[in-house]
């Protein structure tokens, strides 16, 4: 009975040890894992974004028109590259595990251009009418992850990708910091 006790309890800590080993950090922070044979956690790109704000040209001639706030981050394509397969997982670092991950994370996929990496974040027309959250988010599916992470799941197609952590209690929200990753295929 008492080898029964102590198996249980050794199977019980190990599961829960091995259920942490691949939680980044610190709170917030994003890694991708490759499950391939082993699975190893592999760390995103910690960028903190550049906000340019532009309006159209019939807003600079004659008052009608939009103006736009856009998130653009340096270099065309992120440090971190993973290959395309079926799909992505990610784990998520929070304070805690017990709030819908929909409601304050955010995957991103941004607009590629040779120099930059950018997503808009705001739009104003002529009448004043804001909309805010343009951005191309992709759906996931989110499951919790030890004691305070989720693991996300997405399909994996090609582009660019940020990662961004809300403050789910909104109530001390700090820089805006997108974890960067890219979906490219080797070049030939």
């Amino acid at each position: 009975m008492k080898n029964l006790i102590l198996i249980a309890f050794l199977l019980t800590f190990g599961i829960m040890a091995s259920a942490q080993q691949f939680e980044p950090e610190w709170t917030g922070e994003v890694a991708i894992l490759k499950i391939d044979g082993d699975t190893i956690s592999v760390p995103t790109e910690k960028a903190i974004p550049q906000v340019k704000t532009s309006a159209s040209a019939g807003r600079l001639l004659v008052g009608i028109g939009n103006v736009r706030r856009k998130a653009v981050i340096k270099n065309g394509r992120s440090t971190t590259q993973i290959e395309p397969g079926e799909v992505v997982t990610i784990v998520v670092k929070c304070k805690d595990n017990d709030t819908d991950p929909t409601s304050f994370i955010q995957v991103v996929k941004f607009e590629e251009k040779k120099k930059e990496r950018k997503t808009e974040l705001a739009n104003v027309n002529w009448l004043g009418n804001v909309s805010e959250g343009n951005m191309e988010f992709l759906n996931f599916n989110g499951k919790r992850y030890g004691k305070s992470s989720y693991i996300l799941t997405f399909p994996a197609v090609e582009g660019e990708y940020g990662v961004r952590v809300l403050n789910p209690n909104d109530v001390d929200e700090k820089t805006t910091v997108f974890y960067c990753f890219g979906i490219h295929s080797p070049k030939e």
